[in-house]
């Protein structure tokens, strides 16, 4: 039987029933700037060597965009798994987290992993890639794919997801120089295109550094992040530690009717931890007027902004909150993109003199007119309100650019607390398969603005890339220059964000240029089950921040 597909461009091309699209590929590849990793077909992601069964429309997906970047680095993760497999095959490999352009691996083994292992392991890498040994794509029956892994704990891990799927679901596997693994979602062809790669030995394992979005055959020098991952382990080692690390994990939890002990436990550990920073704070008293809080979209700076000052005041202390959006410059005044829109994210759109000169009158003890900015009319407003530094206060400021020291340059270090926050989840499904941070936080985001914003999910999904693109330009830079790091990441979020988020997925069709990430967090969560019954979340949770019926919502 013959198909008939729609390829990018218009163009109309016929195929026997059952093949693929990697021939095509090759057909079409002159068109792209970087070599084509996976295909799209009728809107979602495929394995360009996965069999097509109806007519459809096809688009290709090349390594130097966001999502070919992913298809890279699980490609790359395969081989040097496979390259580990045959150098030192008493080595269990754990993937922990992303660190800027690198994987971060926990190597289990009595005998260590030396830098002369790495050195030998990354030379066989190489050798293959010369080689371009093929990846093989593969579709296999349930038992086989409970077959599919090294460790005792990712056999049961894995033998817990594959129990969210339907009964007579056909799985799909990898094969490299006849080693098989799932992975969750496609991988390349081959792995001749992995060239620019390095393994750097780092803590308890090793860093695979890749390049970054947009450039496959450059491999950038890694900058060590050593604070950040400091935050990872610690919440991937408390998780361990309850036994709710991993997806199958916490469904067990859910289904034994547990979670609720799990939802105390974390709300609890952050409750704590805030409290800490505030002592901390209390501490240094003295000196420290002016605590500045940023992270990037969906961490809940605001709730953790709130929950904060209220532990300042258990200590004695007199938070004054003090919002930078406020300061923003008149829109007229607003730097622009290249394509000439207002560029509302870069630290000049706001009135840094400004803001400068008040910070200097509060630190001295003086009144100051705050100004209030209008979203609606796009001019900074003064509507007769004051603000004064009083005597064991502390100001309490909340925004993207609370890291740049350009924002606060008039004001001594010494009188700043640097805090930053996000949402780094200790979740994975298995060993070799992790849940990326970013994906948790724009399931986030889609609730808040679905509940908050009158968006729906289309829109949170357009937006997400010029999000993401401010992220990296004017928050994550800053990181390390923090005094102090905190988690957001609850452990069972994603279990009750699938509740909200599910429905709203949904709504989103084929034909919508967005469908291709909705159809992708759709089976993320699949994978999960659903907490229904919120009532052990206490009302002044970061989650509420999201879903509603926070304690502080006058502030949100």
């Amino acid at each position: 039987m013959m198909l008939k597909l729609m390829m990018p461009g218009g163009g109309l091309e016929t195929i026997h029933q059952g093949s693929n699209l990697l021939e095509l590929s090759h057909k079409y590849a002159a068109n792209y700037a970087s070599p084509i990793a996976e295909g799209i077909f009728n809107g979602k992601e495929v394995d360009l060597q996965a069999p097509v069964m109806t007519d459809g429309k096809v688009e290709f997906v090349e390594l130097n965009g966001s999502l070919g970047m992913r298809v890279f680095v699980r490609t790359l993760l395969f081989l040097c798994i496979v390259a580990f497999n045959k150098m030192r095959p008493d080595v269990k490999l754990e993937v922990r987290n992303s660190l800027g352009s690198a994987l971060y691996l926990v190597v289990h083994s009595e005998k260590p992993v030396l830098e002369a292992d790495l050195e030998r392991i990354a030379a066989l890498m190489h050798k293959y890639i010369v080689d371009k040994e093929v990846v093989h794509y593969q579709k296999i029956k349930r038992e086989e794919a409970r077959a599919c892994s090294v460790t005792d704990g990712n056999l049961k891990d894995r033998e817990g997801l594959l129990d969210m799927f339907p009964e007579r679901q056909i799985f799909t596997a990898n094969e490299l120089l006849g080693y098989k693994e799932y992975f969750f979602g496609a991988l390349l062809p081959t792995v001749e295109f992995l060239a620019k790669f390095e393994l750097i030995k780092f803590e308890a394992g090793f860093v695979i550094n890749y390049p970054a979005t947009g450039h496959y055959d450059i491999l950038p020098s890694w900058n060590c992040n050593r604070r950040i991952n400091e935050i990872y382990n610690e919440a991937e080692s408390w998780s361990a530690m309850i036994n709710c690390n991993t997806v199958a994990k916490l469904n067990k939890v859910i289904k034994n009717g547990q979670v609720n002990k799990i939802i105390q436990v974390s709300e609890a550990l952050q409750e704590k931890k805030i409290a800490q920073i505030a002592d901390k704070i209390t501490a240094n008293i003295e000196r420290v007027k002016m605590v500045l809080i940023a992270g990037p979209s969906s961490s809940g700076k605001t709730s953790f902004a709130q929950r904060l000052s209220i532990q300042l005041g258990v200590n004695g202390i007199k938070p004054i909150p003090l919002s930078m959006d406020n300061y923003y410059r008149n829109r007229v005044d607003t730097p622009r993109k290249p394509d000439g829109s207002y560029d509302f994210e870069c630290v000049e759109a706001i009135d840094i003199p400004l803001f400068n000169e008040h910070l200097q009158h509060l630190m001295n003890g003086e009144f100051v007119k705050l100004p209030k900015y209008n979203f609606r009319s796009g001019v900074r407003e003064y509507r007769g309100e004051e603000l004064q530094l009083v005597e064991n206060g502390v100001l309490v400021i909340e925004g993207i650019h609370g890291l740049n020291e350009a924002l606060t340059a008039s004001i001594p270090a010494e009188n700043k607390m640097k805090i930053f926050i996000s949402a780094l989840t200790p979740l994975s499904l298995d060993d070799y398969n992790r849940i990326h941070t970013t994906d948790v936080r724009l399931l986030r985001r889609m609730v808040r603005d679905s509940q908050f914003r009158s968006h729906d999910a289309g829109m949170t999904l357009k937006l997400w890339d010029s999000v993401r693109e401010g992220e990296e330009k004017y928050i994550f830079p800053f990181q390390e220059d923090a005094d102090i790091f905190f988690n957001t990441s609850l452990i069972y979020e994603i279990a009750v964000l699938k509740k909200y988020a599910v429905p709203l997925l949904q709504k989103i069709k084929p034909a919508e240029a967005e469908f291709t990430k909705a159809d992708y967090l759709l089976r993320l969560l699949n994978l999960c089950e659903t907490i229904e019954d919120e009532s052990a979340i206490p009302n002044n949770s970061i989650m509420k921040e999201f879903l509603g019926g926070s304690i502080f919502k006058d502030a949100l």
